[in-house]
């Protein structure tokens, strides 16, 4: 009797924890998608990049960046219309900062008060 209680014990602790798993933050699941890039740019020049490029947020807080012919896994969160990304180039990681706000991703590649940072814009499909 006693193992009975220690296995419907820890079936229901298992199931729980998947129970909250599977809840994730709602936040980032609605801002799960793929955004399409409209244009890039270095915050001291006013020129757009014409580039062809995207990524895709999973809900999980993974992804791809794909810029330049490649495409790159990333790790992101959101608090509030905070965003944070972080991408490995050839073992360094970049780190993105900026907005989503309105299906529309505003991030910069370094300081975006620094005129030579890249600015990226991106619309949620």
């Amino acid at each position: 009797m006693r193992i009975q209680k220690c296995i419907a014990l820890l079936l229901t602790l298992v199931l729980v924890s998947l129970l909250f798993a599977a809840c994730g933050d709602p936040a980032m699941k609605a801002a799960a998608g793929t955004y399409e890039g409209q244009y890039t740019k270095i915050v001291g020049d006013e020129t757009r990049n014409e580039e062809v490029f995207s990524l895709t947020l999973n809900a999980d807080g993974t992804g791809t960046h794909a810029r330049d012919d490649m495409e790159f896994k990333v790790t992101w969160t959101l608090e509030g219309e905070t965003f944070t990304m972080k991408e490995t180039f050839i073992g360094d990681p970049i780190e993105y900062t900026g907005t989503l706000k309105d299906g529309v991703l505003d991030i910069f590649n370094g300081d975006p008060n620094d005129i030579w940072t890249y600015e990226y814009v991106y619309n949620k499909r």
